[in-house]
């Protein structure tokens, strides 16, 4: 099967995310990529949007998860909106990568990825 999927690419969000007391006391940038995997053949063919996946609704399913949590790790992060997005939406599979840009390392380190991915049951 080939591969089809909606990409959500460089959602760039704030949070209060990390496991030190300053990063979840003053919060943080993170940038999020979203994948959401599905067969799109008939969308293809009707070019209706009822038989796609309505990625203006997944960003707004992300950012509720963004927005209404706070978790130490950027794992549990990543989890909780895959798990969110395939609750909402009819998708095989969803990749959820998500960026920390602000790292107490020495400026050799761009940033840290954390990426996860979660099937449909």
């Amino acid at each position: 099967m080939l591969e089809e999927k909606i990409v959500l690419k460089g959602l760039t969000v704030f949070g209060y995310y990390g496991v030190s007391h300053v990063e979840r006391e003053i919060g943080q940038k993170l940038e999020i990529d979203v994948e959401c995997h599905q067969d799109f053949a008939k969308a293809c063919m009707t070019d209706s949007l009822e038989d796609t996946v309505n990625y203006e609704r997944v960003y707004a399913r992300v950012m509720e998860v963004v927005e209404k949590n706070r978790f130490n790790l950027l794992e549990t992060l990543a989890d909780a909106i895959c798990r969110g997005v395939l609750e909402s939406f009819p998708i095989r599979s969803v990749k959820t990568t998500i960026r920390k840009l602000t790292l107490p390392f020495p400026n050799n380190l761009s940033h840290v990825e954390v990426v996860v991915e979660r099937k449909a049951r």
